[in-house]
């Protein structure tokens, strides 16, 4: 996910609520971003969207766990607030 385009699923987000004649359906993101810090930029700063879908999640927390080799890193931290918070599943 390129950092210039990390606002388009908020702004289909808006034109699917702002077009919609019945309730509002959960508004979601689905997403195979490796790099934490991309992935807190949409799930923590759009409160259009319910909540932010890894494609491998598992498979992320466990890569960025061992790239510090057992130091919790800011990106690790990032992280585990996101899935705690429900905002990253």
């Amino acid at each position: 996910m390129r950092s210039d385009r990390r606002q388009n699923p908020r702004t289909e987000a808006l034109n699917l609520i702002r077009n919609r004649n019945g309730p509002v359906p959960h508004i979601v993101a689905v997403t195979s971003e490796p790099m934490p810090k991309r992935i807190a930029s949409i799930a923590r700063e759009s409160s259009d969207l319910d909540c932010v879908y890894h494609i491998a999640l598992p498979e992320l927390r466990g890569a960025v766990s061992e790239s510090m080799e057992g130091r919790r890193s800011e990106q690790d931290q990032d992280l585990e607030m996101l899935i705690s918070a429900k905002r990253l599943r």
